[in-house]
């Protein structure tokens, strides 16, 4: 028994030190899993799509918004509905900026965890507090992970479901030089970034973000709205 315990604690740090060490064998292994979500932009063109979670946040957003004016480059930011009504003056700051919204729930509870009654309206609740939602409509899961009844809401009310090709697991607040490698490292044509500009500190996600950018318009890689190709 213990030998067993020792073998499957074993087994876990190391799918827990690739994961670190190679974000997209995590992506890999979910895209299996969950086939009916967009992981990444199917196209050969050197071209990326930058997404942020969890906001709009009055200290984090804005700082993120005035990175992405300086360099010239817009991006898709996934809201709260709850969040979208204690501020906003942000979300007409994101639109004004030329950025694209999705719908990130209106509680902020993980999405998997609601019924699907629930779910629907949480949906919904959030798309009213994001304004008019033309198509393609998009939506990220609080928590990264959807129920197959809730995929049939979602079409329902004709939504794409996005998640990500490039992660730096900075909910938990790794160091900045993790966060610009782990992106760095995932980049390729298609890729779509997840970051997070709300929920927590998120003082390393926005530190590394210029060089981020950076990195991927020296490799020759331009940014997109997501809306431009989904």
């Amino acid at each position: 028994m213990r030998k067993r315990a020792a073998l499957t604690a074993a087994a876990v740090v190391s799918v827990f030190g690739l994961t670190i060490y190679w974000p997209q064998a995590f992506v890999h292994l979910l895209r299996i899993l969950f086939p009916n979500v967009v992981w990444d932009i199917r196209t050969r063109q050197r071209v990326v799509a930058l997404t942020f979670d969890d906001g709009p946040d009055p200290k984090f957003t804005p700082r993120v918004l005035e990175i992405l004016r300086r360099y010239g480059i817009t991006a898709t930011f996934f809201l709260v509905g709850e969040r979208v009504r204690r501020f906003p003056e942000l979300l007409q700051q994101i639109q004004a900026g030329g950025h694209g919204i999705g719908n990130h729930t209106d509680s902020w509870r993980r999405t998997i965890q609601l019924v699907s009654d629930e779910f629907e309206r949480d949906l919904l609740r959030a798309e009213q507090s994001l304004g008019p939602c033309y198509p393609p409509k998009l939506f990220r899961p609080a928590g990264g992970m959807v129920r197959r009844d809730q995929l049939h809401v979602l079409r329902k009310h004709q939504y794409s479901v996005v998640l990500g090709s490039a992660y730096a697991f900075d909910p938990y607040r790794p160091p900045k030089k993790y966060i610009e490698w782990a992106i760095t490292r995932g980049l390729k044509p298609g890729a779509i970034i997840v970051l997070h500009d709300s929920g927590g500190d998120r003082s390393n996600s926005v530190d590394a973000l210029p060089a981020i950018i950076e990195n991927a318009q020296a490799a020759g890689y331009r940014f997109v709205r997501l809306s431009e190709f989904i």
